[in-house]
């Protein structure tokens, strides 16, 4: 995948060829919000903003006159403090009409979409000297983003299981893009040869799986591995992400819209002392009655519902560490030296870098030119290269997602469902026409090296079965990886007979328009 472009000629330099789609990028401006963490008993929360992505991909149906239909969505939040960016992926599905586009090679067009997507979400908000994690959750559903979307037919979905491995293969191109970490006292990596780029390790948590069951999981790449040098672990990365390890357990998870951690976490928060009777300085302050550590309570999501009754949920992070910043570089410890590495390099980036809290009302697209100074407490990063085609205030991305989940997507309204979802967002952002259009340039040769290299790995399930080959394995995600939080891993192919691969859409086109999705 190339290092740099904007996202519709990275698209049209992965998809295979032939491939056409019509994408859309939708951002909304940075703005404050809830701290990811607790704030732990007699500290401030942190200042937080977070900004929303939604990307979809569509098609022109030639069995629908050509008209517009929308095959994928994919909604990710990023969240950045002074010390962290969290990049979420909040939602994935499909619409189960992939098979429209009648592709003569069985390639795994949605993950590519996908993959590509947050790695370029990836790169776009790396800040230097401030390390960027990727979180997730897979839990199987019949359908996420899209409603009516599990009645078409050709939708299929992955059960849990190969949900999970599904996201695993999805993130780990993204992985390898970065060198090792030197996470063992006896690895082979040289902390200079560390520094001098970025690095990454990826962690998993399957609730009701020991160690030995959660490394099934893992992508195949893994065998290959040194084992004083592993890319996957399994456990959640606590020193990665957390400024005070010995906070109270309410204090080291992050809490994400609309997932099963976060509903755990605010049960569990019934059980505080009341504040009168909750002194900061008292031995008990923050801390719950029924939960008294960390690894406790990751025991104790293996019962929770969404997790239990023979279903699994896996939780991911992806955890980049920026040049300079090695792994066993701790959160906590990063706070004692403050935000120099981060100060000095932001100074470097002026606008787009520096902390500040900046009103952005008047014209979302237009980056403030006037920010205060890089040792304020407040966070503010939007770098332009990382933004939506359209950019909403968050008042109107949050009007236009309620617009996409109001609509129907099963094969008799996705056509209007599509049209309306275009027309609505123009409206907002008054603007004619928006999207891309997308053509695939890579070559089945480069795309059979792509799925050998990055992706495509048999499940333990699988081994006494017949190695399938790539495309096959490409093909059965596309087939059955539609509805609920599907991912991404980077991908391969286009069109080779045409100059330019990415096109503005006209306005005559405004009528045709993490596994499917798993």
């Amino acid at each position: 995948m190339a290092s740099h472009g904007d996202l519709a000629d990275l698209l049209a330099s992965v998809l295979p060829t032939g491939a056409e789609l019509i994408v859309r990028h939708v951002s909304s401006t940075p703005a404050p919000s809830d701290a990811l963490f607790a704030a732990a008993p007699g500290h401030d929360s942190e200042p937080t903003f977070c900004e929303n992505h939604f990307l979809t991909a569509s098609i022109e149906s030639p069995q629908h006159d050509g008209a517009e239909i929308l095959i994928f969505g994919m909604e990710v939040l990023i969240y950045n403090t002074a010390h962290l960016t969290t990049i979420f992926v909040s939602k994935a599905d499909s619409t189960g009409l992939l098979h429209l586009l009648e592709l003569k090679a069985k390639v795994s067009v949605l993950r590519l979409v996908s993959g590509t997507f947050l790695s370029f979400l990836v790169r776009s908000h790396q800040r230097p000297g401030v390390r960027l994690v990727v979180s997730l959750f897979a839990r199987a559903q019949d359908q996420y983003l899209f409603p009516g979307s599990i009645e078409n037919t050709e939708k299929h979905v992955l059960d849990d299981r190969g949900l999970i491995k599904w996201w695993c293969r999805a993130v780990d191109p993204i992985l390898r893009e970065n060198g090792a970490e030197s996470v063992s006292p006896g690895s082979d990596i040289k902390t200079s040869v560390e520094a001098a780029k970025a690095s990454a390790t990826a962690y998993l948590i399957v609730p009701g799986c020991d160690r030995f069951e959660t490394r099934s999981f893992f992508p195949a790449s893994t065998k290959t591995d040194s084992a004083n040098q592993p890319r996957w672990l399994t456990g959640y990365p606590l020193q990665q992400m957390c400024r005070d390890p010995s906070a109270p357990p309410r204090c080291l998870v992050p809490r994400f819209p609309d997932d099963p951690k976060t509903r755990f976490l605010t049960d569990l928060d019934d059980e505080l002392p009341d504040s009168a009777n909750d002194q900061a300085e008292s031995a008990d302050a923050g801390h719950w009655k029924s939960i008294k550590s960390l690894d406790q309570f990751w025991e104790m999501m293996a019962f929770r519902q969404e997790c239990s009754a023979g279903r699994l949920v896996g939780f991911l992070w992806l955890v980049v560490n920026p040049p300079g910043l090695l792994n066993s570089t701790t959160m906590a410890s990063r706070a004692a030296q403050g935000s120099s590495l981060s100060s000095a390099a932001s100074g470097k980036q002026a606008c787009n870098d520096e902390p500040a809290v900046v009103d952005v009302s008047k014209n979302p697209s237009t980056t403030p030119s006037t920010l205060p100074s890089s040792s304020e407490s407040v966070p503010f990063h939007w770098p332009e290269a990382g933004r939506g085609e359209v950019v909403l205030h968050e008042a109107d991305y949050k009007k236009m997602m309620d617009g996409v989940l109001d609509q129907f997507y099963d094969s008799d309204e996705v056509i209007a469902s599509t049209k309306s979802y275009i027309e609505q967002v123009a409206s907002l952002a008054d603007q004619l026409t928006w999207g891309k259009r997308v053509t695939g340039t890579c070559s089945p040769r480069a795309q059979d090296t792509v799925s050998a290299t990055a992706q495509n790995l048999l499940g333990g399930e699988f081994i006494r079965k017949r190695k399938k080959s790539e495309h096959e394995m490409d093909g059965k995600d596309d087939d059955e990886a539609n509805a609920t939080e599907q991912s991404h891993t980077t991908a391969a192919s286009l069109k080779t007979d045409q100059p330019s691969a990415v096109n503005v859409l006209s306005a005559g086109l405004v009528r045709k328009k993490k596994k499917a999705l798993p």
